[in-house]
């Protein structure tokens, strides 16, 4: 980037009292240097009543921010990461994930960081990435305002239901039955979240592809796939209790059998700040323990 930052967005839903002092620093050193302040409504009715900074803020929003922002800081964990894409939608305002919580892989820039990016904010010197999001279709869709996700689209069992069955097509072409507790797809940046965890690869986020994980798995032989970006893929979902979860992210709706999901890689992506001294490997090894050997250790000390 060129030109400092004017004009700041703050996204957040609740922070721990230790972090207070961090962040009513934050935004006293935004304000002392002539940034305009935005805050989400309802977390600016949080802070009123556990971390007093109504002095710095100058406008509110409820939904989108306003298309002159700047930067958003998303204050949190990863979740709330997630949760600032429906804030940012299509406008191309890149987020800043300030981690207030405990892992940080989105949010990752650390309480002790937080004067030095502010530093390099306000001098223009960061980078943007553009990380690629996840787009769904569903008839009576529940998330129609906003159906794309960062991290994953999701097919789940209920509580209340055993083994799902879902019936995977990539284009016009059959690819297999799932008999499982779900059917993950994720984006290369969510590819290092719930896949993961289910046995996913970790895929770079600049590549362009959609992972397809299954979630507990009813056969040995059923193994994770990687898809072009450019690939559709239906899923069509049956159950013995007639219903399925459906999550984009960290939103949630049950959804009754025989609809039809069609997921691709979204139209547009998503912006996010790169500080200089940060790098996604980095990152990788210091927060998910990749690659860790101890015979790598005893290598640097040498």
């Amino acid at each position: 980037m060129g030109l400092g930052i004017r004009k700041v967005a703050i996204y957040g839903r609740v922070i721990h009292e230790d972090f207070y002092p961090y962040f009513k620093q934050m935004l006293r050193d935004l304000n002392d240097r002539g940034v305009r302040l935005a805050c989400y409504k309802p977390f600016y009715d949080f802070l009123k009543e556990k971390c007093p900074a109504a002095d710095y803020f100058q406008s509110f929003y409820e939904d989108e921010i306003e298309k002159d922002t700047d930067v958003l800081f998303s204050v949190g964990g990863d979740g709330t990461f997630l949760d600032s894409a429906v804030r940012v939608k299509d406008l191309g305002v890149p987020v800043l994930g300030i981690n207030s919580g405990r892992l940080g892989f989105l949010a990752n820039i650390a309480q002790e960081e937080i004067p030095q990016a502010i530093n390099w904010l306000c001098a223009g010197k960061f980078e943007v990435e553009q990380r690629a999001l996840v787009k769904f279709e569903i008839e009576d869709n529940p998330f129609a305002s906003f159906n794309y996700a960062l991290n994953e689209i999701s097919i789940l069992k209920t509580e209340r239901s055993s083994l799902l069955k879902v019936h995977a097509y990539v284009g016009d072409e059959y690819l297999t039955t799932y008999w499982a507790d779900g059917v993950i797809v994720a984006t290369p940046t969510g590819s290092t979240a719930y896949s993961l965890s289910c046995g996913g690869p970790i895929v770079a986020f600049g590549c362009d592809n959609l992972i397809i994980t299954p979630v507990s798995p009813h056969n040995l032989n059923m193994r994770p796939l990687i898809v072009p970006g450019s690939a559709e893929i239906r899923l069509i979902v049956e159950s013995r209790s007639g219903d399925f979860m459906l999550s984009a992210d960290s939103r949630m709706q049950t959804m009754p059998d025989n609809h039809e999901l069609f997921i691709s890689s979204g139209d547009f992506k998503m912006n996010v700040v790169k500080m200089p001294d940060h790098s996604y490997y980095e990152t990788l090894r210091n927060k998910l323990n990749w690659g860790e050997d101890r015979r790598n250790k005893i290598k640097d000390k040498n």
